[in-house]
């Protein structure tokens, strides 16, 4: 886990491994996340036309690239993406890498009172 650096808006970094490149990633917010997740279930139910499917990757692609902090690391992906060595499944670790997150804590009621 890193510190927050300067244009990262306050949210947590942490350094994944792209292709022996140390890649350092901001962590998504849940706007982002809830759309990744909504574009992934079109995808799966397998009802998008081709470019309505290629529309909604390249929207993922967006989105996980706005996880990339430095500038010359996004080139870098780009480059791999490119030369096809670069698979979603690498940039899926940008969301990975933070965990999964918490479940609201849930407040249990407090036990009967016994009246005499």
């Amino acid at each position: 886990m890193t510190t927050p650096t300067p244009g990262d808006n306050g949210r947590e970094t942490r350094i994944v491994e792209v292709q022996g490149r140390s890649i350092v990633v901001r962590q998504l917010i849940d706007l982002q996340l809830m759309y990744l997740n909504r574009y992934a279930n079109i995808l799966r139910g397998g009802d998008a036309k081709a470019d309505e499917a290629m529309s909604l990757v390249g929207k993922m692609l967006n989105i996980l690239e706005s996880a990339v902090v430095q500038a010359d690391d996004r080139d870098y992906l780009e480059s791999l993406a490119i030369e096809g060595k670069l698979e979603m499944k690498d940039m899926m670790d940008f969301i990975t890498a933070f965990g999964e997150p918490e479940k609201p804590k849930v407040r249990r009621g407090r036990p009967p009172v016994k009246r005499a």
